[in-house]
């Protein structure tokens, strides 16, 4: 029996969000034969939706390292002894998960999110075990892009990279892989009888056209501009209506969602437009809309909304940021809209309310590119296959 490899994966967060969700998957479908995966990270869901998938999970708490700033007079301004606070932390959590690796004979560490990044690159220091990072996010600080360029080149095995705009974050590319979440077909599709329940449940009926965004509120992500576009489409479509899943996590966020939330009554929206909070029925939300929209006005790495829209053969409508063009073709598997502003947004829709046939037609060649391209099986033979290239021959 040949010896299964360890996997160590480490998530700084515990509520599940875009990395959580393909954290999971990739707990579902690793290769159980080959490979034993392990989690740390904080007490939470996602700690519970492993154990659920019988992972060991180490509970550790982590910090965001990242944040060495503080307010003085009004102003941010860096604070030395914050940094250096994180710092210790981080090289505390660095020896902890290095005494873990180390006891449990882990061969490759798996830094999942941004901030487990540090802590992942310090316990191979301290461990001797190669280290992988995962990239979901583009990142605006030059201050950190040059420290994780640094670190990468020091002392890191391998990259995977959800899209190719994340990968050019890194001068060196030799070590880099990119490898596009999947997501699974079955799980997102349109189930009719499903999709008319969630319609008749909002009071829709045949008639009305359906727009949704999906996705944790916060400012970056377009909301917005969603809730703007659609003050102005109802008031020459009144067959429209607009739904919004998701919530709000800081405070800063609730403070939006409430704004969001005023600006809808004030626009005429209140028997439009409905703020769902947080679902687990995405699948079946995305395929009661007509059109699913994605309005990030920065960049998005590989946002799972687009292609959990595409699957469910909805006209998927995005601001060309980020990873998002790597998945959507323009004008063939849904429409990219480059005025990035509510205006822009309102002109995409409108024709996609008058012609029923564009809306299916984007739908169909959209659920076909998904199926084709971005299945979850493909991600995870690209993943297992970046392991066994820095295990060597050992696996295979």
């Amino acid at each position: 029996m040949k010896h299964k490899a360890r996997i160590l994966y480490v998530n700084h967060a515990s509520k599940i969000s875009g990395a959580e969700r393909c954290m999971i998957r990739m707990l579902d479908d690793i290769d159980r034969e080959r490979f034993e995966p392990f989690l740390a990270c904080p007490d939470g869901d996602l700690a519970r939706e492993a154990e659920f998938r019988d992972t060991p999970v180490f509970r550790v708490e982590f910090l965001d390292y990242q944040r060495n700033r503080s307010k003085l007079i009004g102003r941010s301004v860096p604070n030395p002894f914050l940094a250096l606070t994180h710092a210790t932390g981080a090289t505390l959590i660095g020896r902890r998960l290095s005494r873990i690796a180390r006891q449990f004979k882990v061969n490759v560490i798996h830094a999942n999110t941004l901030l487990a990044r540090v802590p992942a690159y310090l316990t191979g220091k301290f461990s001797g075990v190669p280290v992988i990072w995962h990239i979901r996010d583009i990142l605006s600080s030059r201050v950190w892009l040059t420290i994780y360029d640094r670190l990468a080149r020091g002392g890191i095995s391998g990259i995977i990279s959800v899209s190719n705009a994340c990968r050019w974050q890194f001068r060196d590319q030799t070590k880099i892989s990119t490898i596009y979440d999947g997501i699974s077909s079955q799980v997102f599709c349109r189930r009719p009888e499903e999709a008319d329940a969630v319609r008749h449940s909002f009071g829709w009926d045949d008639k009305s056209v359906v727009f949704g965004i999906f996705g944790r509120i916060t400012t970056w992500k377009g909301h917005e501009q969603f809730v703007e576009a659609a003050v102005a489409v109802n008031r020459r479509y009144s067959s429209t209506h607009w739904l919004v899943v998701g919530e709000a996590w800081s405070d800063e966020d609730q403070e939006f969602e409430a704004a969001l939330r005023s600006r809808a009554l004030q626009g005429g929206l209140a028997d439009h437009l409905v703020f769902t909070g947080f679902r687990n029925d995405v699948s079946s939300l995305m395929s009661a809309c007509d059109v699913v929209v994605v309005p990030s006005i920065k960049p998005d790495p590989f946002p799972n909304t687009v292609l959990e829209g595409m699957a469910c053969s909805r006209a998927v409508v995005a601001f060309p940021v980020g990873g998002i063009p790597e998945a959507i073709e323009d004008g063939i598997s849904g429409r990219l809209v480059t005025q990035m502003d509510a205006g822009g947004l309102a002109s995409a829709m409108m024709p996609l309310i008058e012609h029923r046939i564009l809306r299916e037609t984007l739908g169909a060649h959209a659920r076909k590119r998904v199926v084709e391209k971005f299945s979850p099986e493909k991600t995870q033979r690209g993943i297992e296959q970046v392991y066994d290239t820095i295990l060597g021959s050992e696996n295979q």
